[in-house]
């Protein structure tokens, strides 16, 4: 099946970035064989439908998974949210205005929620402030779980008591009995808005310059090919307010390539946009 992975190959990498690795065409022939056997139809003969069909295409990515994530994933970027970045927004953005966040590659909504959170733990001090996020996944599958927003334990590993207490109610089963899961609480889900987007959809971007304070684009840009991450940095950059952050995983600093971009001393997962 070797030949026809390869066409899905090419046609993710045509239509979504998406480089060619041994990790990601585990998964990708994996869910090959899901669809397949689902449709009735052997891997090869699959492979040779989805490859010329757009729907299909995204019916496949919807099988995928990317990665793992959860709350507060990288810690000492949150702090450094929490210490450095926000704070100096908080000061910067006029009081009428909202601080806007993007959280790029949301996947099942954990990052997202993240940040809103952190904004609120930060903003007890400038009542005032307010904040946005804008949340995007190229899976309505993952989007409809983070709009759910309720999580189990292993999403959870990183959040403190007291996080948990003040920011999630108990899940509780149909007798209203507690499930084990633990859902973000409304003040919460309202500041975060979730939408279907294909980052490397050149029509997406128009109408995208300035528009952010913080974007956060982690663990995205390891999975695309050298010219979509090109691509996709460049973006972004021009997707920040000048004195705006892009914020990466700490494995993807070396990709962030931009003359509009300047990497922070402090903390090297940051670049600040410096027209």
């Amino acid at each position: 099946m070797n030949a026809a992975l390869k066409n899905i190959e090419t046609a993710l990498a045509e239509h979504y970035g998406w480089s060619s690795n041994p990790a990601l065409r585990e998964k990708i022939s994996a869910a090959v064989e899901v669809k397949s056997e689902r449709l009735r139809v052997e891997p090869e003969e699959y492979c040779r439908i989805a490859a010329s069909s757009f729907s299909e295409m995204l019916a496949l990515v919807e099988e995928v998974s990317i990665g793992e994530t959860w709350f507060f994933r990288e810690p000492g970027q949150f702090e450094y949210l929490r210490e450095a970045i926000f704070p100096g927004l908080i000061g910067d953005t006029p009081k009428a205005e909202r601080v806007r966040i993007w959280s790029a590659a949301c996947s099942t909504g954990e990052e997202a929620y993240s940040l809103a959170i952190a904004f609120e733990q930060v903003k007890l001090s400038s009542p005032q402030s307010q904040s946005e996020v804008f949340a995007t996944d190229v899976r309505n599958r993952a989007l409809m779980d983070a709009s759910q927003a309720r999580y189990h334990g292993d999403s959870l590993r990183e959040v403190d008591t007291q996080t948990l207490q003040r920011y999630f109610e108990p899940g509780l089963d149909p007798a209203g009995r507690p499930n084990g899961t633990r859902i973000v609480i409304a003040d919460v889900r309202r500041l975060v808005t979730f939408r279907r987007v294909n980052l490397l959809e050149k029509a997406y971007w128009k109408g995208m310059l300035n528009r952010f304070d913080l974007i956060v684009c982690s663990n995205l840009l390891t999975f695309l090919n050298n010219t979509a991450a090109r691509q996709t940095v460049a973006n972004l950059a021009g997707s920040l307010r000048e004195g705006g952050y892009l914020m990466v995983s700490p494995d993807e600093e070396s990709l962030v390539v931009s003359p509009q971009l300047t990497q922070s001393e402090e903390n090297t997962s940051f670049f600040q946009r410096a027209d």
